[in-house]
């Protein structure tokens, strides 16, 4: 693992996004709260992914500490990253002119001041089949010809609110993990777990 890479995720991880007494964090928890209580070395020590089978219902959950700073996450962090995570800290707005959320306009204004951008599609992985421990927001970017994610992660209890400031990252290829899937379906585990037992037998 990286160990800058590693660091910025877990700051993310233990970053608080507050509360709000509409949201039922006082009933449930925040993410933020729970991740707090833990240190790095914890979640490092996590299993990537965990399967649970319940009287036959398969249950996956993946460590997104592993999705994002495992041993086969894409991200990177170049002087582009590091520069603007620096100034996207502790933001005081996030009113900037971009399709990506939680960005400052002093961050974004450095960001495009500097480099050619293009703006890419945005994401929340509330919306879709996603088997990870945490929402994940983002937005792609290219810089300079290259790929980019500007990516947030839900610290709250109600998904509507409560993401970190948001965090740039090189990712080449437009993949964040190339082995760790964010989403596999119970045939798929189920396959995956046949040929792993074949290939064991072997």
């Amino acid at each position: 693992m990286n160990t800058n890479l590693k660091s910025l995720i877990y700051e993310m991880l233990t970053e608080s996004t507050g509360t709000h007494m509409l949201d039922s964090g006082g009933a449930y928890g925040r993410h933020w709260e729970r991740n707090q209580k833990r240190s790095q070395t914890d979640f490092e020590n996590d299993q990537p992914e965990t399967i649970t089978d319940e009287n036959g219902w398969i249950d996956r959950e993946v460590s997104v500490f592993h999705f994002l700073a495992g041993d086969d996450s894409a991200l990177e962090l170049d002087w582009i990253c590091d520069n603007f995570n620096e100034l996207n800290t502790n933001c005081k707005n996030w009113n900037a002119d971009s399709e990506a959320w939680g960005v400052s306009v002093e961050a974004w204004h450095d960001l495009t001041e500097c480099n050619e951008i293009v703006e890419g599609r945005t994401f929340n992985t509330y919306n879709g089949d996603c088997d990870l421990s945490q929402t994940l927001q983002g937005g792609w970017l290219t810089i300079n010809g290259e790929d980019y994610l500007l990516l947030q992660i839900h610290n709250g209890c109600d998904v509507r609110g409560g993401y970190t400031d948001a965090k740039l990252f090189k990712c080449p290829d437009a993949i964040i993990n190339h082995y760790l899937l964010e989403y596999m379906s119970e045939e798929e585990i189920e396959d995956r777990n046949r040929e792993e037992s074949i290939t064991a037998g072997e």
